[in-house]
């Protein structure tokens, strides 16, 4: 089902670039995290490097005023550095590791104020949605349970079915555009609890992405035009 919503959505989009106004490819670096909860107890994981690229397509709806989306493969995740894990009764510290890919999908409603034919500047914010590819989760904790020891391996993010695949949330971000390049930062604020229980399936939790991205675009022009010429 997945496989197919995705095929669907990239089907879609790809029949939106033939008609776009402006084509273009952008990529950048995420810097994410994740909030976290685990039995109302708050969790500050380290941020996680990643990455985003992808098609995106730009609509002039009035004057200055812009849509655009695209379809983005997105590096996201966190980095959990001894933290005390006082919400399992103990006092032990809590490791681990997340790396997510996503597929994700913004729509933006963009303001451009233009200083010259050539230089604008860009403020932009809207909703996204997120579309779990996979990824990997590394806690190299050693659990002491009745005197054993423990080590959780590496393992699929999605093994133990206690994380959502379908994300969304808002963005804002601004920027600025200078000829056929956009150079921007933005920030992705998750409004879904992924349901994650990282270490315990009897105790709830709380698991929401946030993204701040440095981003650069290359913006082709009208694909339709270019094509007929």
């Amino acid at each position: 089902m997945k496989t197919k919503l995705i095929y669907a959505i990239a089907f879609t989009l790809l029949v939106q670039f033939a008609n776009a106004q402006m084509i273009g490819v952008k990529g950048g670096l995420n810097i994410a995290n994740m909030s976290m909860t685990l039995a109302d107890n708050p969790y500050s994981p380290d941020p996680l490097y990643g990455f985003h690229l992808g098609p995106v397509i730009d609509f002039n709806l009035h004057k200055n005023l812009f849509l655009n989306t695209g379809l983005l493969y997105s590096l996201k995740g966190y980095n959990l550095k001894n933290r005390s894990n006082y919400a399992l009764g103990n006092a032990s510290n809590l490791n681990g590791k997340a790396k997510i890919s996503f597929f994700d999908i913004p729509l933006n409603l963009a303001y451009k104020i233009p200083f010259s034919s050539k230089f604008k500047f860009v403020v932009q914010g809207g909703p996204y949605v997120g579309l779990g590819l996979g990824g990997s989760e590394k806690n190299p904790q050693v659990i002491s349970t009745g005197g054993l020891n423990q080590t959780v391996p590496i393992q699929d993010i999605y093994s133990r079915g206690n994380l959502a695949k379908v994300d969304y949330g808002v963005g804002v971000g601004a920027g600025f555009e200078i000829g056929k390049m956009i150079y921007s930062v933005s920030y992705d604020y998750g409004l879904r609890n992924l349901w994650y229980k990282p270490y315990t399936n009897d105790m709830t939790g709380t698991l929401k992405i946030t993204t701040l991205e440095f981003s650069l675009t290359y913006m082709f022009g009208n694909l339709a035009s270019s094509v007929g010429k």
